[in-house]
């Protein structure tokens, strides 16, 4: 159960009812849990869950719940984030390209950890880049084209007829949309 005071349940409140009126394609647990998780990386400014677990606003029992819940929520394969950011991607990209303006995407890959990569794209928004896209793959060294294209496609069905787009990233084979 939700906290029902202080600054991040209030937080996760707003976040909450944001994500009831769009289109993420989840179920109303799923929608707190998710509310709950972003006020608490949105608190922290990181992506480090154990400080997560400080400040997430549930009554649990101790800090090991707050931990096991954090992770079940992660790994549910119930929520699809790209179904998910589907809510809000048009939207963003909507505001991003206004009058004509070039709607900058990135694609970059990371290392998670050993034998683990994220590629992840982004759009740039004023001088931040939010993650829009992104896909977990156990891989020895980069991930391919072959998987980068799928994802690059999914993310330009989602953006608005017409949009002047450009994609950056370290390395790219050309892309034709």
């Amino acid at each position: 159960m939700r906290l029902s005071r202080g600054g991040i349940s209030h937080t996760a409140w707003v976040i909450e009812e944001d994500l009831s009126d769009r289109d993420t394609g989840l179920h109303k647990p799923h929608i707190v849990g998710l509310a709950d998780i972003a006020a608490c990386a949105l608190a922290c400014r990181s992506a480090n869950t154990s400080e997560w677990q400080t400040v997430l606003p549930r009554r649990t029992g101790d800090e090991a719940s707050k931990e096991r819940y954090i992770r079940r929520f992660l790994s549910n394969p119930l929520i699809a984030p790209l179904v998910v950011m589907r809510g809000f991607i048009p939207e963003i990209a909507e505001v991003t390209g206004t009058n004509g303006k070039i709607i900058v995407l990135m694609m970059d890959q990371s290392k998670i950890s050993e034998g683990f990569e994220c590629l992840m794209v982004s759009m740039r928004v004023g001088e931040r880049a939010i993650p829009v896209a992104w896909k977990v793959k156990e891989v020895k060294g980069n991930i391919g084209f072959d998987e980068q294209k799928p994802l690059l496609d999914t993310v330009y069905a989602m953006m608005p007829e017409g949009a002047n787009i450009l994609l950056a990233g370290d390395y790219l084979n050309s892309v034709r949309w």
